[in-house]
């Protein structure tokens, strides 16, 4: 029989530091079950109820991240390397300086630079 979940840790901080794809991370919240899919997290987490769902539509529903660049549903683009740390570094690039939870809706590239910044340079081939 599977665990049903009733709420979902959304802290960021535990988001980024790891899928435990379901080994562990379990914890009573509020007299029923939660779920932190981070790895070596703290106590602060940030509750989110879902309504009683299989703990398996929560490990195969989260996000995998890797390095390279998105685009959130709202425009903004999301820069993913890893750090000198070895940790994951996400930088947000939104204009709008909106500040707030970001849904990613779809990989742009595997470069976590792109677009680059840089001045492009043309180069012009000599024709008869």
């Amino acid at each position: 029989m599977s665990t049903i979940v009733h709420y979902e840790c959304r802290n960021l901080d535990h988001l980024r530091a790891g899928s435990r794809r379901g080994n562990g991370g379990l914890v009573i919240h509020h007299g029923s079950v939660g779920y932190c899919d981070g790895l070596h997290v703290d106590g602060a987490h940030r509750w989110v109820a879902t309504g009683g769902v299989p703990i398996e539509f929560l490990v195969e529903s989260a996000p995998t991240i890797d390095t390279g660049t998105y685009r959130t549903s709202e425009g903004a683009l999301i820069h993913v390397r890893p750090s000198q740390t070895g940790k994951t570094l996400v930088e947000v690039d939104d204009p709008s300086g909106k500040r707030g939870d970001l849904r990613v809706a779809v990989k742009l590239s595997d470069d976590p630079d792109w677009p680059d910044g840089s001045s492009s340079h043309m180069t012009l081939l000599h024709a008869d």
